[in-house]
């Protein structure tokens, strides 16, 4: 028996005994065998929990302590101690006890019966005899058997739910797999060697090292459960997205893994969903291309490495001109098709692979972004720049229409303007504000005068709000000739907007007008221009020029924007209460209003002309013209574009196209006015072509009203006729 052992002493025979007294249920002359002992020894041997006995070298008990002579109800010894095991175990005790013969130990769990118990001895040195025990096994096994019934109800759970079952014997290097787990991947129980290496070959390369290291901060305890995502593998060949969920639930007395279980979740549908979801979030439905967002996320990538791949960032804004003309005339369905096409034009001018390479995102509407990095950011912008303006010049072909755009385009560049998204946006912003501002179809590198122009911009819009009450305005009138009666004085003039800014001075129209339309501010001063401008009338033609008309422009703002602020301010209420005619005011539209097709704009448009006013046609030829709008709204006037006018001289189609114009006009019922005059060849050819009106400084600039009516109707005339600017 391990720990102390009683010491042997010779016997009378000549042999050793153990120095045990043989117990009353002895029975029998083995006086050789056990001798006569202390008897205080044996109450020792006795009160031990253990049950302990003493057999010799054929496995005969020859003596027993009182636990065991319990258990074995009072035997009658010397007895085999096969004898009282269980009927299934005395096969392996022979052969164990034959081994043991050769090594001096023995040890075995067997069943006494029906009793599990785990028997140790020993061979006493210098005999033939053993010395035993036995530990009652009855707790432990109960204890194994509940543990296996509760991972029994604990896996059966786990697999109602749905979900695959794992354990894993971490340190024996063994994984058990549940039916359903196999069957997640399509394998039948055999298929697959039951080891963690298995399936950890069956995982996605990308996913393996996040997988070891979610499992590793759990092992180390830095988490309090195993969680992670991966792809694995399934038998067909197809990956399956999982979740991967576990525990350690047994560790050594080191801390180290003994054993963790845990599930496997099929997510492939979820993943499916979320990939969908991403796409729908970061990719323009309309024409695949990156959207907004997926561009900044990229953007903020390439700012945060730029350094460390030795380039510089162009950001350049691409805007579509009159793109709006394209849907109003040919229908959004068009604009979307044109809008794809446009798309792929301009990934075909991106740059491929290196440094350099570009991407394109669709911001929204018409507009759309280039990414380019570049070693030399401002000489890549150039060329892509320029590639893009070539690529749009082309017509498109959609739905059987041939449909023509340009392209307006403003560049920003990391790290020379800034290394902050927003400041690109802002100034790519600027830069393209600039583009539109010179004629479109063009592109404008940032500098620091557009953030100043940017700058007046703001400030003027500010201040033009207070223009109005402080009477900085005032009405200039450019006169409108006849071109069939040389020499004759006007009885037609333009009135003409002037601001005259108390610390800026005089600001062009061209840069106000833009900006009051933008604010609504329009709406007010063009209602201040019209009263002026029929306060004038009424009073040139007291004076005794009859039948003078005075024209006024009307924005599209005016007629588009105002319903949707407050009501438009009755004009034709106005012209009552004077008593003036409706045909001593003309009304100047752009061909934009009518591509709107608005029914509340013809509306308007025709309550203007019933009352007598007529309606001029400004700038005709230069929006996206079309025939049907001079056939579905009542226009009395068309006005030749001042940009047609100043390339008559010059031959080339200028001629032919403003012919053309007078000629249907005059076929319509309309007149014909010409815009920018300078030169008496051009009032020459216009005249000789039938044009019934013109404009311009070859006839005069625009002037203040007194300055008009010295000039036109006589010096002696002009302080009587004079009307009010305020």
């Amino acid at each position: 028996m391990r720990g102390s052992r009683p010491k042997t002493r010779p016997n009378d025979s000549g042999g050793r005994d153990c120095g045990l007294r043989r117990p009353p249920y002895s029975q029998g002359s083995h006086e050789s065998v056990t001798m006569p002992a202390p008897i205080h020894f044996a109450s020792l041997l006795d009160a031990l929990p253990q049950q302990i006995w003493q057999a010799d070298a054929q496995g005969r008990l020859l003596w027993v302590n009182a636990r065991l002579a319990e258990a074995l109800q009072q035997p009658t010894l010397p007895a085999p101690l096969a004898g009282w095991l269980h009927e299934n175990d005395r096969n392996t005790f022979a052969s164990r006890w034959a081994e043991a013969q050769a090594t001096g130990r023995f040890e075995m769990a067997y069943r006494l019966g029906t009793a599990w118990v785990n028997a140790q001895a020993e061979r006493l040195p210098g005999t033939t005899l053993w010395l035993g025990t036995h530990t009652d096994l009855a707790a432990q096994r109960a204890a194994e058997r509940r543990l296996r019934e509760s991972d029994a109800i604990w896996k059966l759970a786990l697999e109602c739910s749905g979900d695959g079952v794992w354990d894993w014997h971490v340190q024996q290097g063994v994984e058990h797999y549940s039916e359903r787990y196999l069957r997640l991947y399509g394998f039948e129980p055999g298929d697959v060697e039951a080891t963690p290496e298995a399936f950890d070959a069956r995982t996605h390369p990308d996913d393996i090292a996040q997988m070891a290291r979610d499992r590793e901060d759990h092992f180390a305890g830095r988490k309090p459960t195993y969680c992670n995502e991966h792809r694995v593998r399934a038998k067909d060949g197809s990956w399956k997205w999982i979740l991967s969920r576990g525990m350690v639930i047994a560790r050594d007395t080191e801390g180290r893994p003994l054993r963790m279980v845990g599930t496997h979740t099929d997510i492939t549908d979820r993943k499916r969903q979320e990939a969908v979801a991403w796409q729908q979030a970061r990719v323009d439905a309309l024409t695949g291309l990156p959207n907004r967002r997926s561009l900044r996320e990229r953007i903020e990538r390439a700012l945060a490495d730029r350094a460390a791949r030795g380039v510089e960032l162009a950001v350049m804004f691409v805007d579509l001109d009159h793109f709006k003309e394209v849907n109003d005339l040919l229908g959004h369905d068009i604009g979307d098709a044109l809008l794809v096409q446009v798309a792929g034009r301009l990934q075909g001018c991106m740059p491929a692979g290196g440094t350099g390479s570009g991407v394109v995102a669709r911001m929204g509407g018409d507009e759309f972004t280039v990414l380019l990095p570049a070693p030399d950011a401002i000489a890549a912008a150039e060329t892509v720049g320029g590639l893009l303006l070539d690529a749009l010049s082309d017509a498109f072909e959609v739905s059987g229409e041939r449909v023509y755009v340009s392209a307006s385009i403003g560049v920003s560049f990391a790290p020379r303007d800034s290394q902050d998204i927003e400041s690109l946006f802002k100034h790519a912003d600027l830069a393209l504000y600039e583009a539109k501002d010179a004629g479109r179809n063009r592109m404008s590198l940032f500098t620091p005068a557009l953030h100043e122009a940017a700058q007046r911009r703001s400030r003027l819009t500010t201040e033009l709000r207070e223009a109005l009450p402080l009477g900085q305005f005032s009405l200039v009138y450019q006169p409108i000739l006849s071109l069939r009666e040389p020499g004759a004085a006007p009885r037609k003039a333009e009135a003409l907007l002037r601001w005259a800014h108390p610390q800026l001075g005089d600001v062009s129209p061209a840069e106000f007008i833009p900006l009051a339309e933008t604010s609504g501010l329009i709406v007010d001063v063009g209602d201040w221009v019209f009263r002026q401008a029929a306060t004038q009338a009424m009073a040139w033609r007291a004076a005794g020029q009859a039948g003078f008309q005075i024209s006024v422009n009307k924005s599209p703002v005016q007629f588009l924007g105002a319903r949707n602020q407050r009501p438009q301010p009755d004009w034709l209420t106005h012209l009552r209460g004077l008593g003036l005619p409706g045909n001593a005011l003309a009304v100047e539209i752009t061909e934009g209003l009518l591509l709107a097709r608005d029914d509340a704009v013809a509306m308007r448009l025709q309550a203007l002309r019933q009352a007598g006013i007529t309606i001029s046609l400004d700038d005709f030829g230069t929006g996206y013209s079309s025939l049907s709008y001079l056939q579905h709204h009542d226009i009395d006037t068309v006005k030749i574009d001042r940009s047609f006018v100043a390339n008559l001289a010059r031959g080339g189609k200028a001629p032919a196209l403003c012919r053309a114009i007078v000629t249907l006009a005059h076929e319509l019922g309309m007149d014909v006015i010409a815009e920018g005059v300078e030169t008496e060849a051009q009032c020459a050819m216009l005249r000789d072509m039938g044009c019934d009106w013109g404009q311009g400084w070859w006839f005069g600039k625009g002037v203040p009203a007194a300055e008009f009516e010295a000039r036109w109707f006589g010096a002696t005339r002009a302080g009587s006729v004079s009307a009010t600017t305020r």
